[in-house]
């Protein structure tokens, strides 16, 4: 269910839901944590496949590459789950895990829809990598700040969480900066 803020009228979702329907990880219901943990993997898989693919593509071989890379990742990570449910004796609904596990691909929309305006505007490939690299550490960071949060941590925790989870993101900026 949504949650509403007193100062807002009824229907209306809070900033934070806004936020992430904005990277399109809510749908209007709360988000799990096999959502969550599969929109911070998608987000890594993707910022790393973008560094891979830049050095050597063009915009729209970057764009496949990063799309082709997370739904192999997701594809990969459903058949996984339902392999561990049926070794462990359960019957997983396939359509379930499927969609449970779509943040991964989800989470590489907003990367992507950064490199191609960036790259759009500014005719520069490298500029568009970084600054959708900066995007995603962001995001990253703020997925980190809401898990923390959601799992009953302090405002202090949620902080350090989101510098761990932005570390991730800071990684790939700097395998990005050193390898090409």
């Amino acid at each position: 269910m949504t949650s509403i803020r007193a100062d807002q009228p009824p229907g209306q979702p809070n900033r934070r839901h806004r936020l992430f329907g904005a990277i399109r990880l809510h749908r209007g219901g709360r988000i799990n944590e096999e959502e969550l943990t599969s929109a911070i993997l998608g987000t890594v898989v993707g910022l790393s496949a973008m560094v891979a693919a830049g050095a050597y593509g063009a915009l729209g071989k970057v764009e496949v590459t990063v799309l082709v890379t997370v739904a192999i990742y997701w594809a990969a990570d459903c058949y996984a789950r339902l392999l561990a449910a049926r070794g462990t004796g359960k019957r997983a609904n396939v359509g379930t895990v499927l969609r449970q596990e779509w943040p991964m691909v989800e989470a590489a929309y907003t990367p992507l829809v950064v490199l191609l305006l960036v790259v759009l505007v500014t005719g520069n490939l490298r500029v568009g990598i970084f600054a959708a690299l900066g995007v995603g550490t962001l995001v990253l960071g703020g997925l980190g700040f809401f898990a923390a949060r959601r799992a009953g941590g302090s405002r202090a925790d949620a902080v350090k969480w989101s510098l761990v989870s932005a570390g991730l993101g800071i990684i790939v900026i700097l395998l990005k900066l050193f390898l090409h």
